[in-house]
């Protein structure tokens, strides 16, 4: 391999087999100027042409996770990787477009938020990335913004959580209420963006209970974060999050992201036949492959995830929503990512070390830092349980990676395929994986949660980024002409808003108008009028108004008790005091 990568020489990938979502086959793949130029058996190439032999590997388009959050670290966003780790890490894990999650802080201005970001992002990225703003309110201020920043900055992707907004907010829980998401819904509706709803407990609600049981419980551990996430308020937020999306007046598409619990994932599938699919679902590997992973390495017990004996270990599993100690859960999930019910599979990245956890919540464990670190190991993890377990062939797999991910953000087919005019993103997938090149993607002190015992055998050996071979036998290559880019994402998507005025149409026409006389009565004029109308009499039944109910024959020896029928003593005799002497 040359040292010198500053140049994009062409490439040509020999002897692999394409993979995409619809369809998989051997073909030798042509690369220049970062762009896919052919496929095809016999290809011609220019002089100076780099081969790379890939016989009996895969050769799969560039991951892309819409679910992540890296940040310049702070006391109100602890995180432990810096923007250069956590491309780096994205990349040696066959991941190379990331959506950025960017808390909008309560008052501060969304443009002022993206621009910081951008800066901040710029030449320290090592991979593509969009941005997706998780929004602390609704207003017509923030309408505004969100304007700006669909039709001049290219966000499509904005993210909320439900909540009451009557108790003061702990941490990044941000949320608007059922008003404001009704207006947020419109304004996606008319800009051609997408809402993203979070499969979590409602703020209020949650913040409520982790007070009533601190009050009886003052020393209570990790374990809060699952016991105050209840499954079922997880299902109803789904189920507000649909209603408001079909039924507030207008028709909206919405993805449900972090579906993390059986309850959410059954409201979500009968809310998704309702809505007429335009409802997405999205879930995250820690969701899918904690569990299994833990069933994997020493099978299950009660002491597993939050409700570990060791605090470090039951720490390390605080997250946002709760991940589940349920390995039936787990196959749903794959199940229905196989179905196409679930789209897409997301990190839910959030790095956080260990002793930053303790300096927050050693003592009390609601202000315990929520996020696992997934962001490098999503595509291996799932590619084990997915892949190697049955449950997914290869084109799936690329379907809920990279595919629906673009086609979601609207950059199908630019990322997420293998095909002539698309960007060179291509992941060469090897069966001979180095199980130590996972060490290499957790930030120092962060804990691998997908348990060291289970024995990852494929992964990337090649990463292309855009042309440029960025990673190369499990090691990442310094170079700084394969800084990321940021993604110009187009609206009113295809995949998600291409069925949504017919469906729109299809709703109205339910609602029939009957055809009605005029009314010729009366109409009182005032309330004194009303209050003079309404008689006493007026709010008892008289007694022919049950004479006049018509007499219903019943079968032989059945009798109808009347209510109207009296009795000298009730059935089996007069009653006497039950302790009576006499």
């Amino acid at each position: 391999m040359p040292d010198d990568f500053n140049i994009s020489r062409p490439l040509l990938l020999k002897g692999g087999t394409v993979v995409n979502h619809d369809a998989s086959f051997k073909s030798n793949v042509l690369i220049q100027n970062g762009i896919i130029q052919a496929i095809g058996e016999n290809l011609s190439y220019p002089d100076g042409t780099e081969i790379i032999d890939v016989s009996n590997k895969l050769l799969l388009p560039g991951g892309i996770d819409l679910d992540c959050h890296i940040g310049v670290a702070s006391s109100n966003d602890p995180v432990a990787d810096t923007y250069l780790s956590a491309g780096k890490a994205a990349l040696l894990g066959g991941t190379t477009t990331i959506v950025n999650t960017v808390n909008a802080c309560p008052g501060e201005s969304l443009l002022n938020s993206y621009e910081q970001f951008i800066s901040a992002a710029h030449k320290n990225l090592a991979c593509d990335y969009g941005v997706c703003f998780r929004l602390a309110g609704f207003s017509p201020e923030i309408n505004n913004e969100l304007v700006a920043l669909v039709q001049d900055k290219g966000v499509v992707l904005f993210s909320v959580r439900l909540g009451s907004k009557t108790l003061p907010i702990v941490d990044d829980n941000q949320c608007i209420n059922e008003e404001e998401f009704c207006y947020f819904l419109k304004s996606c509706r008319q800009l051609g963006a997408l809402p993203i709803l979070e499969a979590a407990t409602s703020v209020s609600l949650s913040q409520k209970l982790t007070s009533d049981i601190q009050i009886s419980y003052p020393d209570i551990g990790p374990e809060l974060n699952l016991i105050t996430s209840p499954e079922e308020t997880e299902a109803n937020i789904v189920l507000q999050g649909s209603l408001f999306s079909q039924y507030a007046g207008f028709c909206c598409p919405l993805l449900i992201s972090r579906i993390h619990s059986e309850a959410a994932l059954n409201c979500f599938i009968e809310q998704r036949r309702l809505c007429r699919g335009l409802l997405f679902g999205q879930t995250t590997v820690p969701a899918i492959a904690v569990p299994l992973s833990l069933m994997s390495s020493n099978g299950y017990s009660d002491d597993v995830l939050t409700r570990s004996k060791e605090w470090a270990v039951a720490a390390s599993y605080i997250n946002h929503p709760p991940v589940r100690p349920a390995t039936h859960l787990s196959q749903r999930l794959l199940t229905h990512l196989v179905s196409g019910d679930l789209v897409s599979v997301g990190s839910g990245h959030r790095a956080i070390t260990t002793s930053v956890r303790a300096a927050f919540g050693l003592k009390n464990a609601i202000h315990i830092p929520r996020g696992i670190a997934a962001l490098g190991c999503r595509m291996v993890v799932l590619w084990y349980f997915g892949v190697e377990t049955g449950y997914f062939d290869p084109s799936t797999f690329v379907k809920v990676t990279s595919t629906n991910p673009a086609r979601l953000m609207n950059i199908y087919p630019q990322k997420g395929r293998i095909e002539v005019g698309s960007d060179a993103d291509i992941v060469i997938w090897s069966n001979s994986y180095k199980q130590e090149a996972l060490k290499n993607i957790f930030p120092v002190g962060v804990p691998n949660v997908f348990s060291n015992t289970v024995t990852y055998q494929s992964g990337p050996e090649i990463v292309i980024l855009r042309g440029h071979i960025v990673v190369h036998n499990n090691e990442f290559l310094n170079n700084s002409s394969c800084c990321g880019k940021l993604l110009i994402c187009h609206p009113f998507s295809h995949y998600v808003y291409a069925r949504v005025n017919s469906v729109e149409k299809s709703i109205n026409s339910e609602f029939t108008v009957f055809q009605r006389e005029p009314y010729a009565g009366n109409v009182a004029s005032s309330v004194a009028d009303i209050s003079k109308d309404c008689s006493k009499e007026g709010y008892y039944f008289r007694k022919e108004h049950y004479d006049n109910i018509p007499k219903v024959a019943l079968p032989p020896g059945q009798r109808k008790i009347h209510t109207s029928v009296k009795t000298a003593q009730p059935p089996g005799g007069s009653s006497n005091a039950f302790w009576s002497n006499e």
